[in-house]
């Protein structure tokens, strides 16, 4: 154990900045109720100090770069005067290192008290027995909160999600996936979900290869009836990373947005009208993509054929923690396809060559749909198992929030809260200005609290609200999330869904 313990000691060594940031993880190694193997600390401790490096290195190496060009060559020098420093000249970074730290440390302990609190109701919803973490792999998802989804590994090999939010949403979705099967007499596969309030634990989707050519005309089957299920629940936010090929089964992954509201502002310019998506379409979810809307091709849930990796610019420190640390930009690839596109004797399988497959899949499931509008429109229909839902909605798409949040550690920013907040201020304000907008200003209030913490901005609601946390009286949506569904169900149509074939057939030729 002293030898394992020893190389992963070492490459903390390789994380730049190690002797500056070390200090910041205090309050992780302090926590005396961490019930963790000291091989799984020492690990997830490395995760908690490559995010802060993450965090620091662009002032950090702002500074390296000016105390050489100072005359002087010794790096430990300028560690020792950096720990002693960086509070002072950069107030901003040192409170969100702290912050980071602080609410990473609190995860960790919420995952290991809450799953000691319902490990009989774990063992007893998913089947197993005298269970314990052996690992965690954090932040799987957006941070929101100071929290993210995690991966938890149990001692018997079993795999659960741990999610800090409430799991209506999924137990409604699996209740409407049940619904849909026995209608079209198929078998879309759903999880186990443990509902315990403002979090949840959930079943883990193994990513599994196809083992015959049955297999794959099943899942290009359901795959077609999952794009007409959300496109009547009018889901956002299908990416490669929230679907997983299971086999003969395609399933979504994440809920938050299977459901939304519908927002019609002329005066703002959505995403979807930014990439020319149509409203009340199979393009919305993103699980296909006509490339002609100019929207992403590397986040497409289906994925898009000869589209596996793509190539961006990468920034990488080289010799880190010594006088001759540069930053230095080269070109990477990057993976786009993984697991949300089929294997099938070691090769990815796209949807092209069962086109048939999947419009068959479509069409019956659109087509009992629009056969059941006095269904899912009467007193009793399933789209009501979604009521009263927790959503989650994102004003702008997480990608621009990312980019901003990865712009704004650059030196300037952090040496002055002023600045910080000006440049957030001056990125984010933009979408507000012009006529119509002022009534709007609270959301850009929310982003901006949020992002000072490092979170991306994410609003909660209820299914059936058409407004958001931070101005009740204002209606922000045409239709609240329900009434979009039934919105939807009234457009069904032979002449709607001839022009959705046409989404389709387009991104099936490209």
């Amino acid at each position: 154990m002293n030898q394992v313990s020893y190389i992963i000691k070492e490459r903390f060594r390789t994380i730049p900045f190690i002797e500056i940031i070390l200090s910041y993880t205090e309050s992780f190694i302090n926590k005396a109720d961490l019930e963790l193997l000291p091989l799984i600390k020492d690990k997830i401790e490395c995760k908690l100090l490559e995010e802060l490096s993450y965090m620091a290195e662009i002032t950090l190496h702002s500074e390296l770069d000016k105390f050489i060009a100072n005359g002087n060559n010794n790096f430990e020098e300028f560690t020792e005067t950096m720990i002693l420093s960086l509070a002072t000249n950069y107030p901003v970074l040192d409170k969100k290192l702290k912050i980071k730290s602080r609410d990473f440390s609190n995860h960790i302990h919420s995952i290991i008290t809450r799953f000691h609190k319902d490990v009989k109701n774990i063992e007893s919803t998913f089947n197993l027995q005298n269970i314990k973490i052996v690992d965690i792999d954090v932040c799987l998802g957006d941070r929101h909160n100071g929290e993210g989804t995690s991966s938890v590994c149990l001692s018997d090999g079993t795999k659960l999600i741990y999610k800090p939010r409430n799991m209506g949403i999924t137990h409604s979705y699996n209740s409407f996936i049940n619904w849909v099967n026995g209608k079209i007499k198929t078998d879309l596969k759903t999880f186990k979900v443990l509902d315990c309030g403002n979090y949840g634990w959930i079943e883990f989707v193994h990513y599994e290869a196809v083992s015959s050519e049955e297999d794959l005309e099943e899942y290009y089957y359901k795959a077609g009836v999952l794009l007409a299920v959300t496109l009547l629940l009018g889901s956002k936010d299908c990416h490669h990373e929230n679907l997983i090929a299971s086999g003969k089964n395609p399933v979504i992954i994440d809920h938050e947005t299977i459901i939304q509201p519908f927002f019609n502002d002329k005066s703002f310019r959505s995403w979807d009208d930014q990439f020319k998506i149509p409203h009340f379409s199979v393009l919305e979810s993103v699980l296909i993509v006509n490339q002609a809307t100019g929207a992403p091709l590397d986040i497409v849930g289906y994925g898009v054929r000869g589209h596996i990796e793509a190539i961006d610019l990468e920034r990488k420190i080289i010799n880190p923690n010594t006088i001759n640390s540069k930053i230095t930009t080269r070109f990477a690839t990057r993976k786009i396809v993984d697991k949300n596109i089929p294997v099938f004797e070691g090769k990815y399988i796209f949807v092209n060559d069962y086109k048939k497959h999947f419009i068959d899949g479509f069409s019956v499931a659109y087509d009992m749909f629009s056969n059941s509008k006095k269904e899912l429109k009467s007193k009793n229909s399933p789209l009501k198992l979604f009521i009263n839902n927790e959503v989650r909605y994102v004003w702008r798409p997480t990608f621009i929030y990312f980019k901003i949040l990865k712009y704004m550690r650059l030196a300037s920013f952090m040496s002055s809260y002023e600045a910080y907040y000006s440049k957030l201020y001056d990125l984010l304000s933009k979408a507000f200005k012009g006529e119509n907008r002022e009534d709007y200003r609270f959301i850009l209030d929310f982003e901006i609290s949020q992002m000072l913490n490092g979170d991306i901005p994410i609003f909660s609601l209820r299914s059936v609200d058409d407004f958001l946390t931070g101005n009740d009286s204002l209606k922000v949506f045409q239709y609240n999330c329900l009434q979009n569904m039934f919105h939807r169900i009234d457009l069904f149509s032979s002449v709607h869904k001839n022009e959705q074939l046409i989404y389709i057939n387009r991104w099936l030729d490209s």
